[in-house]
């Protein structure tokens, strides 16, 4: 009930007539939009607007060649869109270079630290199909709920900064060190992905991931990779979407033969990963050398948000930069423990 009144007063704001919401301004708008859970760039697009013009407009600068300082001087109002413009650029940078958004099933939003995990035990009593008799009992598969706790982790970052440092730089270049630094946040993220792929999640109920040996200790070969494809896909009966690989691993599997002669590989001309049995090959931050994932993206792991990415906004806004913090808390639960492999080549 209360989500409905939420998204009720959120469409009953944005969906005003334009000239009326562009009269909302300054701390009225910013403190309309903290209340709704709504940033200046859902603001902008219902204005039909970028930030870029919205500031040349109502303010009289250009983002682009304006200093931090002269942005704070233009109109008393614009103050109160720093915090978005800080944010904005950190989640810009969080998309731009993590890949972890391409191997989750979804990134849930929760209202607690704690999530119990829905998920599906993959026993083959619970998953074969069997022939039922005339008016005997169908097999189940029991979706279960409540036993597999996450904790989410607060992930977070600090610009160490003087207002005297800041204040002669460029808002434009200011956001691209914000971008760079929400690149660096999801990267973080990237790290704990292949943790949780290989390890299992914060539950402690054992999603650790099943490991094949190598063929042959200590390397990997294309015969590897065979025999992981299959125990994921026909052992495990998922479909293999990526092989994740650390930057080490890399440079090995990009010489394998059967990848290397095949006449769409195109690595040195374009720096494209191949797909190797048509599933892609990922550099994954945080990979061990020694162990190569294979998962399917659709139902390995999801991604769950207690707080999307939060700044420090008074400080902000009375241009207080010593130490402004950027956190979020979030983690990955695993959904169904059977969608990934893990080819392990150290056997000690």
């Amino acid at each position: 009930m209360a989500n409905d009144t939420m998204i009720r007063e959120r469409v009953r704001f944005l969906g005003q007539d334009r000239d009326k919401l562009r009269g909302v301004r300054g701390q009225g708008l910013y403190e309309t939009l903290q209340g709704l859970g709504l940033g200046h760039a859902h603001y902008f697009r219902a204005l039909g607007t970028t930030v870029e013009d919205y500031c040349a407009q109502e303010f009289g600068v250009d983002l682009g060649r304006v200093t931090v300082e002269r942005f704070f001087q233009s109109d008393p109002n614009a103050k109160w869109l720093f915090p978005d413009l800080v944010r904005e650029s950190v989640l810009a940078g969080m998309q731009r270079k993590p890949v972890y958004r391409d191997l989750i099933i979804r990134d849930e939003p929760v209202t607690s630290t704690a999530f119990d995990v829905p998920y599906v035990d993959d026993a083959p009593e619970e998953t074969e199909m069997r022939t039922v008799a005339e008016g005997a009992a169908i097999p189940e598969s029991e979706l279960r709920y409540g036993d597999r706790v996450v904790r989410l982790k607060k992930v977070g970052r600090g610009v160490i900064a003087s207002y005297e440092v800041v204040r002669r730089m460029s808002v434009d270049m200011l956001r691209v060190h914000l971008q760079r630094m929400g690149e660096q946040l999801g990267l973080a993220l990237d790290e704990r992905l292949a943790s949780v792929l290989i390890a299992g999640d914060s539950s402690g109920s054992g999603t650790a991931a099943a490991q094949i040996n190598t063929v042959s200790a200590g390397s990997f070969d294309y015969q590897d990779l065979v025999r992981a494809y299959l125990g994921l896909s026909t052992a495990q009966h998922f479909t293999p979407t990526h092989f994740l690989i650390s930057a080490a691993t890399a440079e090995t599997v990009l010489q394998f033969e059967e990848i290397a002669a095949s006449p769409r590989f195109d690595f040195a001309a374009t720096g494209a990963l191949p797909s190797p049995l048509g599933a892609k090959l990922v550099v994954m931050p945080g990979q061990p050398d020694e162990k190569i994932t294979l998962l399917d993206a659709g139902y390995a792991v999801q991604k769950i948000t207690e707080q999307d990415v939060l700044v420090e906004s008074d400080k902000l806004i009375n241009q207080q930069w010593d130490r402004t913090y950027l956190s979020l808390v979030t983690d990955f639960a695993v959904i169904y423990e059977k969608a990934r492999v893990v080819l392990n080549s150290d056997w000690s």
